[in-house]
Formats: C-alpha cells, structure tokens, sequence
C-alpha cells in the first residue's frame, strides 16, 4: 500500500512507460503527417477524440471503482481478521481454567494464531513461509502443514483440535467452547474469502475492452489535437494521454489486492501488528519491530 504523500516522477515513469512510449509514438506519427493530410480532416477527428475520450472515462471510473472495492474488501477482511485474533488471544487467557497445568496450552494457542496471520499471509502471495513462523509452530506442526494444500487451515484444524482436548479434560465449558468455536469459523471465513479474492480474476472483458479503447484513444487524440493546435498538440496530448495512462493503471493494479506489489493490502504491517498484540497480551517484553514504510513510502 502506499502510504506517502510525494509522487515519484521515475517510479511514474517506470510504471507505465510501455503505454507512454506508445503515446510518444503516436505523437510523433501525427507531427509526421501534420502537414500531409488536410487541416480539415485533422480537424474533424477532434469529434472522434471527443466521443472516445467521454467513453473510455466512463469505463475507467467504472472499472476503478469496482477494483478499488476488491481492494477494499481485501484490507476489510484482514482488519477483521487483525480484530478477531486479539479477542482470540483475549479469551485464551480469560476463559481457559487450569492455572499453570494449561499455561503451555494457552501459549501454543496464541503462537499458532500468530502463525496462521503471517501463514495467511505468504500463502495468498504464493510464497515459502518466512522465519517469522520460526519458534511459532513445533517442528511436526510446521510439516504437516506443509504438506497440506491450504497450510492456513491445518493450523485452524489443529487449533480446533486442541480446544477440543482442553473441553474434553474439563478447562473449557460448553459455552466457552463454542466461543471459541466461532472465532475459528471466523478465521475460516477470513481464509476463504481472501482465497475467492485471490482466484477470482476481475472480469477480463472490461480489462480488455478499456486497454483496447485505451490505445485507439491515444492513436485519435495527438492527430486531433495536430489539427488545431499545429506543434503546440504536442505538450497537450502528453498531458491529456497521460491523464487516462495513469488512471488505467491505477485500476489495472488495485484489482488483485495480494499479488505482493506495492498496490497490494499491507498484510505485513498487519501480521506484525497482530504479532505484537498477541506477544503483549502473552506477557512478553521483547517484541518484534513494527512494520514501516520502504522506499518513498511502501507499506507492505
């Protein structure tokens, strides 16, 4: 996520320099044949420009808006998911009896909920589990999860597993149980949700159809611009071009929330927020850094 204010004029660049190069190009067609084709003709592609551009606003704004509520429907599902581990960890010390027969019990719950954030987390981004799970899981929970095709939900089955041995020796009551029960279900949901997210693509026809309509609108707008303004269309179709270039790309990279970009929902600060919080309600002093922003401003 990016979390500055300033705007990189390179990082710009260096986004959307295929289409830029492309609009580059069709400037310099339309300074090619500014003076072969009649003014009038030039002139008269300003109506087709007109339509085009009205059009392929609406689509972007429409396309933009429906991609920024995947997004937010990503960083929504892990704040609650942020919510629910701390109530987790809450009730783990609150309503589990024993005293110190069950103190190691109610540490390895709140380790594996620390697990199965940052788990989550490099799952959804297809990536290997980080030394963050180091000293979380025992060596043959982190195996087994490992060869499990979804490794989040061993570790729920193995939570769930262990509240049931806590109810089944007398430290949890019924009503305490399905409490926790709940959460579970919750942490399922927030995996399954981030899961449909992840492998349902944004309908390819509107990417398509915009990139489509994107280029002809590029290719119309230098030539229409040439028939009015002569050399002077030039500063204006970058500007104009630009404008649409910029503002696809914000769609086009919003829409998939855990493709581990710099668009993406920060689910490293998150993991790490619910790391730390989890480690204090344990009653640990020396906890882990908190996450902060790369770069000029990258929030990860």
């Amino acid at each position: 996520m990016i979390v500055t204010r300033r705007i990189s004029l390179t990082k710009l660049f260096w986004f959307t320099w295929p289409r830029l190069l492309l609009l580059i190009t069709f400037i310099a067609l339309a300074c090619l044949v500014m003076d072969q084709v009649p003014r009038e003709l030039l002139q008269a592609l300003s109506y087709a420009a007109g339509f085009l551009g009205t059009a392929l606003a609406f689509l972007i704004g429409f396309r933009n808006n429906s991609a920024y509520g995947r997004w937010w429907e990503g960083h929504q599902i892990w704040s609650k998911l942020k919510y629910d581990s701390r109530s987790f960890a809450l009730l783990v010390k609150g309503l589990i009896g024993g005293g110190e027969a069950t103190a190691a019990t109610r540490h390895q719950l709140i380790y594996r909920q620390i697990a199965f954030a940052w788990w989550l987390n490099r799952f959804l981004r297809k990536l290997e589990p980080g030394k963050e799970i180091d000293n979380l899981l025992s060596a043959d929970e982190r195996t087994a999860a490992t060869r499990r095709q979804t490794p989040p939900l061993a570790l729920l089955e193995t939570q769930g597993s262990t509240l049931r041995q806590l109810a089944d020796d007398g430290h949890l009551d019924a009503y305490r149980h399905v409490r926790f029960t709940e959460l579970i279900q919750g942490f399922n949901e927030a995996l399954s949700s981030c899961e449909r997210l992840k492998k349902t693509p944004f309908p390819m026809q509107y990417t398509w159809f915009v990139y489509y309509t994107l280029i002809i609108f590029l290719f119309v707008l230098p030539l229409s611009l040439a028939g009015h303004l002569g050399y002077w269309s030039i500063p204006f179709s970058l500007l104009i071009g630009y404008a649409y270039i910029m503002l696809e790309y914000v769609g086009r990279h919003i829409e998939n929330p855990f493709e581990n970009a710099v668009n993406d929902v920060p689910m490293d600060f998150i993991a790490r927020t619910v790391e730390i919080d989890l480690r204090e309600l344990n009653g640990e002093t020396e906890l882990p850094e908190a996450i902060k922003p790369r770069g000029l401003g990258y929030l990860y």
